[in-house]
């Protein structure tokens, strides 16, 4: 983890987090079991425990809600189920504000990921309905869709902070459901300036003990997520901050009060309902300044210019003095004025046109700036074809070696036996087969420059021991010889494996990943994406461009609800096959279902012609081939594990076709292929 993560006060806070988490012991909330005695008793008698004796008065009137309300039988196992999107789609005034928190969420833990993995605990984002929207891939595996509703599943984190609108944290078998016992659940809702939740942020640990500090954990997070937020808002009107009188010591932090250029109020933070004595935005939001906080829209304008505090009506009387600061409109032009402005644009089909940036993207750029200046080693994570190749190239562009050779190697593509010369050099007429005049190898071609290797997670224990010298002594010595040679080259790494289970295991090197782990990027898959369909329209005027297509063309609504659902095992590479085949076999200007690849439509079994309801509720006792693959709601690798069965099935047993379909190698296949206990023959691949 790099010294500059280090120095930031939410790093210190996290730190500090896991830390107490991983000493902990499985105590529970009150340091007993005594949850577990009281939930057999319910079991037994079919009625949630009254009073606090055994069990806290949020679990009581939880476990209430689900008998009473709910009428969800008691000890069964309800595990999250997939639901889809049109079923619980946010209204367009919040899915800018999600697409804002999972950014700043996704930028706020790539510090965290190492410590995140060390305690075991998954952070991901749900909509205000409770459906996972977005998640980090650690700890228990949870899925994208999954419903987390309270009347779903019973009590958890999650689904019942949002329902109650304030955190909560639930340990071990506090939850209702049985699935949930072996977890700790903890939900944070994240509110817009105008009051309504945006979002839920969640943690789900394997640690019983953990829902405290993971409850602790999030309310910081929120504090900063909400703040950022705000931040969006505040733009084309006016900012005030509220400075209650006399010192007051109940308020260390000014609140925050947006009022539009319209004279209306349209947000106001935490803080600063504490300081006007609210305890609900609606009292001020939508309502006219004058009528809300007592003070003539057209004197913020010269307070603004002048300097001068102007004094605010709270509630009770009392009065508040505040700064008012003028604030520019967006480079987009949007006022601010609602919170449908708030973040990108929102995702239904036909409004993926206008500007998008990769925020996942520059999130990464941004953290790796000046590192290659101070020579710390970074490693990139993500599954294939989730464009590491493409943020290396970026990161060697806008780095102090952009005008030197970028030089890369892929460590899974090249034979065992060649690696070694491929890296190091060799003399000439070291062995059989060597070039008369030798060959230099990649660290001398990449000398002043930057050396990318991909998938280094594939390279032999025996090299990864070589590979460590040079790195350490900056010096590399070509087979047949004995002169070594220096060299100056900024290494940057990536892998498609958990290198930390490869060290636990013995199959690569801790000392070496320490020294590639100077500084870690992870890029999330494409499912994970909250922005993948922002993402897949911008690669999709790309390829229109690349291919020069001279009348634009557009996908029919249902092929957008299809990539939206779409598991994506092959990730933005995937993407990119689909689009460019779906481009060139097009009849006209719309695109349709049957205008996609067959294999695309088959890694879920949809049926090209009939046009039907794509993937319908995503239920593992729905999706074929669920039975096969061993999937659960809560296995995200199940997706994968289909995915390249059906490739394989398609292409009956052609490992060369069927890693084409994926948009993938074959050395990534065979290793997929390993993993989950697959062979090219087809009777064994298809099971059938």
């Amino acid at each position: 983890m790099s010294d500059i993560a280090v120095r930031t006060p939410f790093f210190d806070c996290a730190t500090s987090f896991v830390g107490a988490l991983c000493s902990a012991e499985a105590t529970g909330f009150y340091g007993v079991d005594r949850p577990g005695v009281a939930w057999e008793w319910m079991r037994q008698t079919g009625q949630a425990p009254s009073g606090a004796d055994w069990v806290r008065p949020l679990v009581a009137e939880a476990w209430t809600r689900c008998i009473d309300d709910h009428v969800l039988p008691v000890g069964v196992d309800f595990a999250p189920r997939q639901r889809p999107p049109e079923h619980c789609a946010p209204d367009a005034s919040r899915r800018g504000a999600i697409g804002v928190i999972a950014s700043h969420l996704s930028a706020m833990v790539y510090d965290l990921r190492s410590l995140l993995d060390a305690a075991d605990v998954a952070l991901l984002l749900a909509d205000p309905s409770g459906r996972v929207i977005h998640l980090l891939d650690s700890g228990p595996e949870i899925c994208i869709g999954a419903d987390w509703r309270e009347a779903c599943i019973g009590n958890n984190g999650v689904g019942t902070a949002g329902l109650l609108r304030e955190p909560v944290a639930f340990d071990g078998k506090e939850h209702f459901s049985v699935a949930l016992h072996r977890f700790a659940t903890a939900g944070c809702p994240i509110s817009c300036p105008d009051g309504a939740v945006g979002a839920i942020v969640g943690m789900i640990s394997a640690r019983r003990d953990a829902a405290k500090m993971m409850l602790g954990f999030l309310k910081l997070a929120r504090s900063l997520l909400e703040s950022s937020l705000f931040e969006r808002l505040s733009c084309g009107g006016y900012l005030l901050r509220l400075r209650p009188g006399d010192g007051d010591s109940r308020y260390p932090v000014d609140g925050r009060l947006f009022v539009a250029a319209d004279g209306c109020v349209q947000g106001v933070d935490r803080a600063g309902l504490e300081v006007l004595g609210a305890g609900d935005p609606a009292a001020f939001v939508g309502r006219d300044a004058n009528a809300a906080i007592g003070v003539d829209p057209r004197s913020l304008t010269v307070a603004s210019e002048t300097g001068e505090l102007v004094t605010l009506v709270a509630r009770g009387g009392h009065a508040v003095r505040a700064e008012v600061h003028r604030t520019a409109k967006r480079e987009d032009g949007t006022s601010g004025s609602s919170s449908a402005a708030v973040g990108a644009p929102s995702p239904r089909p036909g409004a993926l046109d206008g500007d998008w940036s990769d925020g996942v993207l520059e999130a990464a750029l941004r953290k790796a700036t000046g590192l290659q200046e101070r020579n710390i080693s970074i490693l990139i994570t993500g599954e294939s074809g989730v464009g590491k190749d493409h943020l290396v190239r970026r990161l060697h562009a806008c780095g102090p070696r952009k005008d030197r050779p970028l030089v890369a190697i892929n460590c899974a593509a090249i034979p065992r036996e060649l690696i070694e010369s491929e890296l190091f050099g060799y003399e000439g007429g070291s062995f059989t087969g060597a070039r008369a005049k030798g060959k230099s190898g990649k660290f001398v071609e990449a000398d002043k420059g930057v050396l990318f290797l991909d998938e280094i997670g594939d390279m032999a224990l025996d090299l990864q021991a070589t590979l460590l010298r040079v790195l350490d002594s900056s010096e590399v010595t070509p087979i047949g010889s004995s002169k070594p040679i220096r060299v100056d080259v900024r290494v940057v790494a990536a892998t498609n494996r958990s290198l930390q289970e490869m060290v636990q295991k013995g199959a690569f090197r801790r000392d070496l990943y320490y020294r590639l782990n100077g500084v870690q990027l992870r890029l999330p898959p494409l499912r994970e994406r909250s922005d993948r369909l922002w993402l897949i329209a911008h690669l999709f005027r790309l390829e229109q461009e690349a291919l020069g297509v001279d009348e634009a063309l557009r996908f029919d609504d249902d092929v957008w609800r299809i990539f939206d659902r779409h598991p994506w095992p092959g990730n933005i590479r995937e993407a990119r096959n689909v689009l460019r085949s779906s481009i060139a076999v097009a009849r006209g200007r719309v695109i349709a279902i049957d205008d996609l690849p067959v294999d695309f439509l088959q890694e879920l079994n949809v049926d090209a012609p009939s046009g039907g309801d794509a993937f319908p509720g995503m239920a593992p006792d729905t999706v074929p081939g669920a039975e096969e693959s061993g999937a659960t709601p809560l296995d995200l690798s199940g997706w994968e594990a289909r995915a390249v069965r059906f490739a394989l099935a398609s292409s009956n047993g052609n490992i060369a076709k069927a890693a084409r379909s994926l948009g993938i190698t074959r050395a990534t296949l065979y290793h997929k292929m390993a993993r989950y206990g697959l062979r090219s023959d087809r009777r064994i691949v298809s099971k059938r």
